[in-house]
């Protein structure tokens, strides 16, 4: 897929008043450098369209944790699941399961993880155990698939949950523990994650 073709499907969506569709083969083909490009000349003008996996997970979510579903998306009852194109970067990539990540609940407690809120001198050895253990193909409990996962790269307990087949509950109690064992922080609050991290 070309910058050129791209450029000129969001150019028709700019015209036709419409959020930009990228199927999930196509978003696996965008290179970071065209979404970039895609970001700066657009942001300001076009809304992306989630992918269909992104929305079947909100759709999950809906049913699974509802009062999260509403604070995403303000209680309307039938959403168009578009977000800004500053977040396509976030969508592309070889296996095509890009995700927008919950980072900014205004009502309800945010549980979104980066690589930097595992705490260095504590998690490193715990990292490093768990990933010799994933290697070995050994079974892991919800709090080490947890650390591993969010030492690969920014998550969200939703997320984690979904992809994991994992009940919400017990992915909650897999952070507290460890919170309690000094391997991660949580920050509840949009407002102090974004004194962190960019959250959008």
């Amino acid at each position: 897929m070309t910058l050129e073709s791209l450029v000129a499907r969001a150019e028709k969506s700019v015209a036709d008043k419409t959020p930009l569709l990228i199927s999930a083969e196509e978003l696996r083909e965008i290179t970071p450098e065209q979404a970039e490009a895609l970001r700066e000349r657009f942001v300001s003008h076009l809304l992306l369209h989630m992918p269909e996996h992104e929305v079947a997970f909100q759709e999950w979510l809906k049913v699974n944790a509802l009062d999260v579903w509403k604070d995403l998306w303000d209680s309307v009852e039938d959403p168009p699941y578009t977000i800004s194109l500053a977040f396509l970067a976030d969508m592309i990539g070889d296996n095509g399961e890009g995700a927008f990540y919950i980072c900014d609940l205004q009502k309800v407690d945010n549980y979104f993880f980066t690589p930097d809120m595992l705490l260095e001198k504590e998690s490193t050895d715990f990292v490093t155990a768990v990933r010799d253990r994933f290697v070995r193909g050994n079974n892991l409990s919800p709090e080490q698939a947890l650390t591993v996962e969010i030492s690969a790269g920014p998550t969200d307990i939703w997320h984690f949950a979904y992809r994991r087949g994992v009940e919400l509950e017990r992915a909650k109690k897999a952070v507290a523990a460890l919170v309690e064992d000094r391997i991660l922080v949580h920050v509840t609050k949009a407002d102090h994650l974004s004194t962190f991290f960019d959250v959008g």
